[in-house]
């Protein structure tokens, strides 16, 4: 058999099948690469594609190559099968990446809520005692958008992508030998053409070496000699015949079912990326959705930094005068002074005399000016 060359894969699939390796064969018409009967490059430079507007499976893959690794030869289909099977084995891998993911969330998780019942700084009291116990309250929360995170990443992506096509091994193993049984067929058809090419060449040597011995009459019986070499001959033509038409149907089968095998290989292709495709669209939009909570913290943790700036102008917090023995208060002449303000100075002197004035403990009163007059009463 011949090797495999990089000519045969660019030839056109139309005529497989049509040369017939009993008759004899002429070079500049078909070629014959590891059993299979190609047209020649020659006599057809550009390959009639099967589906010219697409780059599909169908229309590549026929020529056999030369094993990198070894002597041997590697069939297109069998590149194509490799293909397949290490796609399964990336679609496993990515879902191992996936549990590996699930189990960081699930670990943040499970130290946030820890962290959240954590008791450090819990006797504050006071509305900063509140807003402690929101921070803490905050990471609970955290904790269990994780949480979810990681039972939807496992439901949703890591599962289908574990349990994708879970028989596709076996059915990827029988397609394999169905193809491969084709093709030894259509080998074994093929040595079978060879082998009754040359006991016909046998039978027509005999047969002309009759022939000229019946010429110059070597020997009485050269006549029945002549014609039971004759029948011998055309009973080696007839085998050949029926050799070559069986090559042919093999060929023809074999034919037939790689352009449906390859069409099939290559649907189960889209469609492996088509559906790792959604699911990383559906990771893509769960960590969105925990993006989101986390931006919403976010916004509470500005909104409380912005409530624990120091306030000027203000008398202090509500705990420090809670703290106080007695509240102190301000009131003013004028009854329809703004709570809060601060004595300024007059337009032409020093500033008025004020008194401070005790007011009775747990006294809720706002802050006023008190006349001098009024510091006796």
């Amino acid at each position: 058999m011949e090797d495999s060359s990089d000519d045969a894969s660019c030839l056109s699939l139309q005529n497989l099948g049509s040369s017939s390796p009993g008759r004899k064969q002429n070079k500049e018409n078909t070629i014959t690469v590891n059993c299979v009967t190609f047209p020649h490059p020659d006599t057809m430079p550009e390959q009639q594609l099967l589906k010219p507007t697409e780059w599909s499976y169908c229309d590549y893959f026929w020529a056999d190559k030369k094993d990198p690794q070894g002597n041997g030869n590697v069939a297109g289909f069998e590149l194509l099968l490799q293909k397949q099977l290490k796609g399964k084995q990336m679609q496993k891998e990515m879902s191992e990446f996936i549990r590996e993911r699930i189990k960081i969330e699930e670990e943040y998780a499970k130290n946030l809520a820890k962290l959240s019942q954590n008791s450090l700084a819990a006797q504050e009291e006071g509305s900063l005692g509140e807003a402690w116990a929101q921070v803490k309250k905050s990471l609970a929360d955290e904790a269990e958008v994780h949480l979810k995170f990681s039972a939807k990443l496992h439901s949703e992506v890591e599962k289908p992508l574990m349990n994708f096509r879970e028989n596709f091994k076996k059915d990827m193993k029988k397609c394999d030998h169905h193809i491969a049984d084709l093709r030894k067929q259509l080998a074994s058809r093929y040595a079978a053409v060879e082998k009754a090419r040359k006991a016909l060449t046998e039978r027509q040597r005999d047969l002309e070496m009759k022939t000229q011995q019946l010429e110059i009459k070597l020997s009485n019986k050269t006549e029945e000699d002549i014609k039971k070499a004759r029948r011998k001959s055309t009973q080696a033509g007839d085998d050949l015949m029926r050799c070559v038409d069986l090559y042919n149907q093999a060929q023809s089968k074999w034919f037939e079912e790689m352009v449906t095998t390859t069409l099939e290989l290559e649907r189960l292709e889209v469609e492996r990326v088509e559906m790792i495709r959604q699911h990383l669209c559906q990771y893509t939009q769960l960590r969105h959705e925990t993006d989101m909570f986390n931006q919403s913290s976010s916004l509470w943790t500005s909104c409380f930094e912005k409530w624990t700036q120091p306030k000027t102008g203000s008398c202090g917090s509500e705990s420090t005068r809670r703290a106080t023995s007695a509240l102190w208060t301000w009131r003013s002449r004028r009854a329809h002074a703004a709570p809060g303000v601060l004595p300024r100075r007059g337009a032409g002197g020093a500033m008025e005399r004020r008194w401070w004035v005790p007011l009775p403990s747990g006294a809720a009163l706002s802050p006023t000016l008190l006349p001098t007059e009024e510091r006796e009463g």
